[in-house]
């Protein structure tokens, strides 16, 4: 298996710096062609790789919700889970694949992996008075709010002061936890549309289908798993 490669191998020693977002793919047609005041959609993930489902639920939001750009955004690292599979220079070339036709999408890299950093990150690179909108599935939101912060309070008043979440029932319907500091809350998160033909679409399924030699024609877009098989990946 292939775990980190370099690129990702340094994002250790820069946990500790101030976030900083790396723009790999800038929307044609996104937030810098708007007035102050567009909305940003903020996909962050794995993407090992990027699938179907990853795909419509960013074109829900883009519709659903009035976005002027959605950015795909690739942490080097991950808060909750060591990555194992694509490197990350690989994983980008999918992401940009599977987006190719898509005008009002760019893609880019976070040094830091929580919300509340990445928030940081995006208003320095992002026009001011930027609206922010996380797209997540219900796992993601539920570990958003339950993070084990220091000061989960704080942490949420920073996180829901610049932005808001977008949910995604997956895998089971999202039920806001009855806790009153996320409650507080319950007016910055809504429900974000999925299409129910994707609930069964993972990426980790779709690694281990490629292992074992079986077909994910039906997961991947198109492009994407051409890329993967020219460069034999996820055979392990």
């Amino acid at each position: 298996m292939c775990r980190q490669s370099g690129l990702n191998q340094g994002a250790a020693a820069q946990a500790s710096q101030e976030p900083r977002l790396t723009l790999f793919r800038a929307a044609p047609a996104g937030i810098r062609m708007t007035l102050e005041g567009g909305r940003l959609g903020i996909f962050s993930g794995a993407f090992n790789p990027i699938t179907v489902a990853h795909i419509a639920l960013a074109k829900s939001a883009l519709q659903h919700y009035h976005l002027h750009e959605v950015l795909f955004l690739l942490p080097l690292t991950q808060p909750h889970k060591e990555i194992i599979g694509a490197p990350i220079e690989a994983r980008l070339q999918m992401m940009a694949l599977a987006i190719q036709d898509s005008p009002a999408c760019a893609i880019g890299t976070c040094t830091h992996g929580l919300f509340i950093d990445i928030c940081r990150a995006v208003a320095v690179a992002y026009p001011p008075q930027t609206h922010l909108w996380f797209i997540t599935g219900r796992d993601a939101a539920d570990r958003v709010l339950t993070w084990p912060y220091p000061d989960p309070a704080q942490a949420l008043g920073q996180l829901f002061r610049c932005a808001e979440l977008l949910v995604a029932d997956r895998e089971g319907s999202f039920v806001l936890p009855k806790v009153p500091s996320i409650q507080a809350y319950a007016d910055r998160i809504h429900e974000l549309p999925f299409p129910p033909e994707y609930n069964h679409v993972s990426a980790s399924e779709i690694r281990l289908r490629l292992a074992r030699g079986k077909d994910v024609a039906s997961l991947v877009p198109p492009a994407v798993l051409a890329y993967i098989q020219e460069h034999r990946l996820y055979l392990d």
